[in-house]
């Protein structure tokens, strides 16, 4: 009977400290309302193509973002993110032209660029800190392809340091990369591969806060 009591009391320990049921430190449980907002600091996305004949850095500013995270559950975490393509800039007015035009992201067929979360799986929890695997549906060029990204969440509790905006902070971290080919991006012949690489960089750090 003992030893009964023992393995399901060693069990349940187990499962509380399996990711699964960490919980991200001094928040208490219950889903939020996350909204990004630039007033934190910009959120931008930034993306490099790096190919043999040129590499392209680029920002993607105004993201826009809107969540829910329980810090008890994150695995029931949701939302969506999107920003716009013609804000996408890359310190040439010409190349963003092309970029915007039809041959490559099209952006007046397919203005936003989005992606929305399906299921989360929690990697870590170290505090404040959580790191999860976000998947979901990204959409570019009017194309849904289903990636699954790696996320650091960073959660501040409202006090002074957060008096900006109402509410905690949270803020978003990912680096991931997109094939132009999985968004049937093509662009001008012989120009990808070449002077546009066949793979983007994505880095993107993102802020937001609680919501009533």
């Amino acid at each position: 009977m003992r030893t009964l009591k023992l393995l399901s009391a060693l069990v349940a320990l187990s499962l509380l400290a399996s990711p699964a049921f960490a919980q991200i430190a001094g928040v208490p449980a219950g889903a939020r309302k996350v909204k990004l907002n630039d007033q934190i600091r910009a959120n931008q996305i930034d993306w490099t193509s790096a190919a043999p004949m040129e590499k392209i850095k680029g920002t993607a500013p105004g993201v826009k973002g809107d969540l829910s995270i329980d810090p008890a559950k994150l695995e029931a975490m949701t939302g969506k993110f999107w920003f716009a393509v013609m804000d996408m800039k890359t310190g040439n007015t010409t190349r963003d032209r092309h970029l915007q035009g039809s041959e490559w992201l099209n952006a007046e067929k397919n203005p936003n660029i989005t992606f929305e979360i399906a299921s989360v799986a929690v990697r870590k929890v170290d505090g404040d800190k959580a790191s999860v695997d976000a998947t979901g549906s990204m959409e570019v060029n009017g194309v849904k392809k289903r990636i699954t990204v790696p996320v650091t969440l960073s959660w501040k509790v409202a006090g002074e340091q957060t008096s900006r905006v109402a509410g905690d902070w949270v803020k978003i971290d990912t680096k991931f990369d997109l094939k132009l080919a999985d968004y049937k991006i093509a662009g001008k012949a012989g120009v990808v591969g070449s002077k546009v690489g066949e793979s983007i960089a994505i880095s993107a750090t993102l802020y937001g806060h609680t919501v009533q």
